[in-house]
């Protein structure tokens, strides 16, 4: 059940991480089922999961190589396994702390506070246990994201992140110390709780030293150093395929009908992200060839995607009519058709009205197709960049006015804040939860919109860094995030003004620049 769930949330687990992740999940499975009792006695017939293996992983290794995708899928696979064989009451929560930020940072929100003034990370972790709308205590999947490395004079440092979280989860102030931590702080820590499901993430391995200083705590003595490498060979091809699939169901749902593709594209190797992203816009082609073939009642599809390394031209083929589709490659590793294809009105009519006000607007095709994939939720999130700021302004108004889409206009990153840090007041201005207000309908200001349009303008290098996670296409969490209060990007678009010259960081994120 873990891993079909994981397949169906578009993550293929490989053969190789199976091995390594395989025989953990069994023991924490077994632990909870067996709830501390002796593996001959019969399991309770009741509904309980209470397990008694601390299930701890780091997961290290290149960039794109899937370590964070894992994470963000294996929580609600876990939970799938447990309500499916033990109990369907019990709910996985979700808690994400990002390690690599300034140490004084880090070490302000894990302190610990007296009584009801600790919003310390390891105060959310125990209050996510059991919230309001829980029938019962569940469990907690901690993701540690980004550990950092071990280079001497870094900040932060990997020795000194290991110390700290060994401190403050096992309910001790101050500096590290060896040995048995003082009597009261069991009731303070979360370190004997095996409940709490942690992973650390990191591009760097785990050094013996920060192991050991882990493994002092009962929540990590069971820490498994794995490598990720990304998918190779034929589970790479595997892995294309699956994920295309399962793109296209979420997109074509409520269609029920059945499609066939051959897929015979190259999938590369290494990073896996150039080619999730070019699997991401070629189901916006196939699922255009669907819903042509749907309206003539049809509900099958035969399809033939074939990538011609003569030309780098791919060629998707209705193999039910004939009717083919050519993609030629564009800036970006952007796929654009050779003979131009609008199915949203909203894309052509934004760069019409672009043009009437900037006649010598370049590559407006490029940009039509790019507001395509944003209305078709292909792209998550689209981002423009440019440093014609008034060029910006005008296309996000445009892109406000259009039909079920809200805009947020003139967002300086200096000096309003992209989210809240723990201890901000709740009512701190901040762009992540004005996007959320106006996507779930969270606030007096709620539109409940299914598209925002975000003008960003970045006059400085500083500013440009402070966006770098709200534009990324992974979903935009905190410690205080939950699965709904999670910001994830598809129908977002971040229309970014840079003003001099363009980080590496923000450019690895753009879908187009005007």
């Amino acid at each position: 059940t873990t891993w079909d769930t994981l397949l169906r949330h578009g993550y293929y687990v490989d053969e190789e991480r199976k091995k390594h992740l395989g025989p953990l999940l069994e023991e924490f499975y077994e632990s909870g089922l067996l709830g501390g009792r002796d593996a001959s006695m019969p399991i309770l017939l009741n509904a309980h999961f209470n397990p008694t293996y601390a299930l701890s992983l780091y997961l290290h290794g290149t960039a794109g190589a899937g370590k964070s995708s894992l994470v963000r899928n294996i929580f609600p696979a876990i939970n799938a396994s447990i309500a499916a064989y033990a109990d369907p009451e019990l709910l996985v929560r979700f808690v994400k702390q990002n390690l690599n930020k300034p140490f004084q940072t880090l070490r302000l929100e894990l302190d610990l506070r007296p009584n009801n003034n600790d919003y310390s990370v390891m105060s959310i972790i125990q209050g996510r246990r059991m919230t309001l709308t829980q029938s019962k205590p569940g469990l907690v999947l901690v993701a540690l994201e980004e550990m950092p490395s071990d280079v001497t004079g870094a900040d932060p440092n990997q020795s000194e992140v290991a110390k700290l979280l060994s401190m403050r989860f096992s309910g001790r102030k101050g500096e590290f110390k060896d040995g048995a931590a003082p009597r009261n702080s069991e009731k303070r820590g979360i370190s004997g709780d095996a409940t709490i499901i942690t992973v650390f993430t990191s591009n760097y391995d785990l050094e013996p030293h920060c192991l050991e200083a882990l493994q002092s705590l009962d929540m990590f003595k069971n820490l498994s150093v794995i490598k990720v490498a990304p998918v190779a060979g034929e589970d790479r091809e595997a892995f294309a395929l699956s994920y295309l699939k399962q793109r296209l169901h979420e997109s074509l749902t409520p269609w029920r009908g059945n499609i066939n593709i051959n897929l015979e594209v190259p999938c590369g190797n290494g990073d896996i992200r150039p080619l999730v992203r070019y699997l991401r816009l070629l189901s916006f082609y196939i699922h255009a060839m669907v819903l042509e073939q749907a309206a003539s009642g049809s509900t099958s599809l035969d399809v033939y995607v074939k990538f011609d390394h003569a030309t780098e031209v791919t060629t998707v083929t209705n193999m039910t009519n004939g009717k083919s589709t050519q993609l030629k490659p564009g800036s970006f590793q952007n796929l654009y058709p050779v003979k131009p294809l609008s199915l949203d009105f909203r894309a052509s009519n934004t760069v019409i009205q672009l043009q009437n006000l900037h006649p010598n607007l370049q590559n407006p095709l490029e940009l039509s197709q790019i507001l395509e994939f944003y209305f078709s939720k292909t792209l998550a999130p689209a981002v423009i960049l440019s440093q014609n700021e008034d060029l910006l302004h005008d296309l996000t108004t445009f892109l406000a006015q259009s039909k079920g889409v809200d805009g947020i206009l003139d967002i300086n990153p200096s000096s309003y804040k992209m989210m809240k840090s723990l201890y901000d007041p709740t009512d701190t201005p901040n762009l992540r939860d004005d996007i959320l207000q106006i996507l779930h309908g969270d606030g007096p200001t709620s539109k409940n919109s299914r598209f925002v349009a975000i003008e960003l303008k970045c006059n400085s290098v500083d500013a440009q860094l402070q966006i770098r996670e709200i534009i990324e296409d992974t979903p935009s969490m905190t410690a205080f995030s939950t699965e709904k209060s999670a910001l994830y990007k598809d129908g977002l678009i971040f229309c970014v003004y840079i003003k001099g010259e363009l980080t590496p960081e923000i450019e690895s994120r753009a879908s187009l620049i005007i």
